[in-house]
């Protein structure tokens, strides 16, 4: 794979050039668009954009696509050279001129992927008020049907304007790169947070990554997440082109976003589902699902037993509690355990769940080792906010946390009752 880059006027242009072993890799997406493009805050050149951070793009977008070998048509620091070091699946190739580290300037600013959700915003909350929260607008592509609507997510990027944070709003159709649609990689959403950073001085890169995804807690398994497989491959990329990695929400729990955000002015536009037409949610998606409960529960807000009968004919809703286990479970079981919740379905979900036999109110505390995961020039300002919505876990409780695993409860003889019990009444 060969990946050329240009620019004219407002727009970073990649071009692809897939090999023949490419084209014929295998995986769960295939590439469908041999270009991608970007929108700059302004009028710009190609050496206006630091050859790292190009770099890094590039690498961002081809990544799941590349049999053998990718040649991106620029120089970089050898700082980046060694950032990548860890990619071994291909060989990286680059033009051979020295070329300086990226360093921002005096008065830079923290930059943050954004996407207007709710794990989204709770980072913005915690990040200093310098904070440049950049957005990536897909496009709409008329000839193709789509659930998406961008209303709601626009109403929130008003409302941060509004506020007084400096917003950037990006069209960027790097989505379209692949086939099914989507990201190519989960960090490519920062792409255009990359492209335009030496335009904004910008000298760091921050996620709004929660504790589900970083530390998959409420998966099958747990992990420690400053030592995953995911951060030894992009944490010294990132630190290579000199916008290191900053994860605020991290060591937090949707959960726990979800508090920070309802007590914020963010509450009535920031929201995850991407379906319904600002200012409704569509209803009928499992994040609506999901997020609703946890919601309701931190309000105290009562939830029928008719409610939920109508949210299990929803027919995503049916598809994600059909897995096993469920996506996000923790936060649904700490939803369920609630006594907001009319008896009834929520008794059969609960059971459904680990919850049902383990205590999920540690999931309204911080994960004091994810301060690893926050840029040191930000930590202590981070921390200092979250301190000011939860307390710190026990050590205790971290180190249960890390550790966990449901094969003992996912295999026992009470979950598997539960589950063919749940599935032969609601699914």
């Amino acid at each position: 794979m060969e990946v050329q880059f240009s620019v004219e006027g407002r727009h970073l242009a990649l071009h692809f050039i897939p090999d023949e072993e490419d084209l014929l890799r295998e995986g769960t997406q295939r590439i469908a668009n041999l270009s991608a493009h970007v929108e700059l805050v302004k009028k710009a050149e190609i050496g206006d954009i630091h050859p790292d951070h190009l770099a890094l793009i590039g690498i961002l977008l081809s990544h799941p696509f590349v049999a053998n070998q990718l040649e991106l048509g620029v120089s970089v620091s050898e700082r980046f050279r060694e950032g990548i070091s860890t990619i071994r699946r291909y060989a990286v190739c680059f033009e051979t001129q020295r070329v300086e580290p990226y360093v921002a300037t005096e008065g830079s600013r923290p930059g943050l992927a954004f996407s207007g959700g709710v794990d989204s915003a709770a980072a913005l909350l915690l990040m200093p008020e310098t904070t440049v929260p950049v957005f990536l607008d897909r496009p709409q592509q008329e000839s193709k049907r789509t659930l998406y609507d961008k209303s709601a997510a626009y109403a929130c990027l008003d409302e941060v304007e509004r506020l007084g944070w400096h917003v950037v709003r990006s069209s960027c159709d790097l989505e379209f790169l692949r086939s099914p649609v989507g990201f190519p990689t989960d960090m490519a959403t920062a792409v255009p947070l990359l492209a335009n950073a030496n335009l904004l001085n910008l000298d760091s890169t921050a996620y709004g990554t929660i504790m589900e995804s970083a530390y998959r807690v409420g998966h099958a398994k747990s992990r420690q997440y400053m030592t995953s497989a995911h951060h030894r491959l992009w944490g010294p990329a990132f630190h290579g082109a000199g916008l290191p990695l900053n994860l605020p929400v991290a060591g937090l729990s949707e959960v726990m976003t979800t508090k920070i955000v309802m007590h914020s002015e963010l509450h009535e536009t920031a929201r995850s589902c991407i379906r319904g037409a600002f200012p409704k949610t569509c209803e009928n998606c499992w994040k609506c699902f999901r997020k609703a409960l946890v919601e309701r529960r931190h309000r105290g807000s009562r939830v029928t037993n008719k409610e939920m009968q109508r949210w299990m004919q929803v027919r995503e809703v049916q598809a994600k509690l059909s897995a096993h286990p469920i996506s996000h479970e923790n936060v649904l079981a700490w939803a369920l355990q609630g006594d907001n919740i009319e008896s009834g379905v929520k008794d059969e979900l609960l059971a459904r769940t680990e919850g049902q036999i383990r205590d999920m109110a540690p999931f309204e505390r911080w994960l004091g080792g994810a301060s690893a995961a926050l840029h040191e020039p930000y930590r202590e300002h981070t921390i200092q906010r979250i301190a000011s919505f939860c307390t710190p876990m026990l050590p205790e409780e971290e180190q249960a946390l890390i550790a966990h695993e449901m094969s003992n409860w996912l295999t026992s003889e009470a979950a598997q009752r539960a589950l063919k019990s749940f599935t032969g009444a609601y699914l």
